[in-house]
């Protein structure tokens, strides 16, 4: 009967280790699935931040995209606006062009009249430079503008014979003179040898003997011409107007 006891006895202790190691083994598989749901957890985070990071990117850069291509249509827009100023401006200048290259050619005829009917100083300087200026028009690697200003600029050389004196050396049927221009009002004449002097007169169309007298002062108004004296009052005729 006493082992019979014992036998019962330790029976409820054997049923109870087994469900303490059962429970133990529930707890550790409980354990790791949690561990498991974890890493999941940790896993979806990160790929959650990954993809938060992502469209962070994708925004930054579709904003940039935006902001250039809205850069690029202001440009565009500026470039069309600065063709169409520049189609414009090709059409008047191709109508300029229509009204002055007829006008340079008649400022070309005006000046080569004046030069002719003015005192003859200069002649040849003053003709070639005229016969330039004509070639100058038909020649196609030139600019309007720059024929333009070349014309202007032999007008503003005629201008400015009005404005000065000048000494020069120069030929009239094959005899070799000194000429002295002052301004426009007069224009002599001096022999090689200082001994002769003669005085354009633009009413006669021919060159007038001057008085020995004159001589002197005349010499003395090349040195000054020439920058070879100081300037003093000297005496020279002048031609005759005609009051008509």
């Amino acid at each position: 009967m006493a082992s019979l006891l014992v036998i019962a006895l330790c029976q409820p202790l054997a049923v109870s280790a087994d469900s303490l190691s059962d429970g133990q083994a529930a707890i550790s598989q409980a354990d790791r699935s949690g561990q498991r749901s974890q890493k999941n957890i940790e896993k979806l985070d990160d790929r959650s931040q990954q993809l938060l990071n992502e469209y962070r990117q994708l925004k930054a850069e579709s904003d940039q995209l935006a902001l250039y291509n809205e850069q690029m249509t202001r440009i565009v827009s500026d470039q069309e606006a600065e063709l169409t100023s520049l189609e414009r401006q090709i059409s008047e200048i191709e109508r300029t062009e229509r009204g002055v290259l007829p006008l340079m050619s008649r400022m070309l005829d005006n000046l080569e009249q004046f030069t002719a009917l003015d005192t003859p100083f200069l002649p040849k300087e003053r003709a070639a430079r005229i016969a330039l200026l004509r070639d100058m028009m038909t020649r196609a690697d030139v600019t309007i503008s720059e024929k333009f200003r070349r014309v202007l600029e032999a007008y503003q050389v005629e201008v400015d014979y009005g404005r000065n004196i000048e000494a020069y050396r120069g030929e009239q049927q094959g005899v070799s003179y000194d000429f002295l221009r002052v301004g426009r009002v007069a224009l002599y004449r001096l022999s090689n040898d200082g001994h002769q002097a003669w005085l354009w007169s633009r009413e006669q169309q021919n060159w007038l003997p001057l008085e020995e007298g004159y001589l002197r002062d005349l010499r003395k108004a090349f040195k000054v011409a020439r920058q070879t004296a100081a300037p003093e009052l000297l005496k020279l005729p002048l031609p005759a107007v005609n009051a008509s």
